[in-house]
């Protein structure tokens, strides 16, 4: 996507009635956005809640995260 390193993923559950997007960094999910109710009450759920055991190197500039987070924002407003 924007710098190939964040990915806007959309995603079915069966314990949503809405799709759910998820936002992802190097392939580690780090959160996903649900509007269950509403597009106005979009809510975000993050996914890491320390350091991630991994190889995986888990930095990125605000700036960039908060762009991404913008465009999820505005593709999933336009879904049903």
């Amino acid at each position: 996507m924007m710098n190939n390193e964040f990915e806007i993923v959309f995603r079915d559950r069966d314990d949503y009635d809405h799709l759910l997007v998820q936002i992802r960094f190097k392939d580690f999910v780090i959160c996903e956005i649900s509007k269950e109710e509403g597009n106005e009450h979009m809510k975000v759920v993050m996914l890491c809640d320390g350091p991630v055991d991994t190889e995986l190197d888990v930095q990125f500039r605000l700036d960039d995260f908060l762009e991404v987070l913008r465009i999820a924002k505005e593709e999933f407003s336009r879904c049903p």
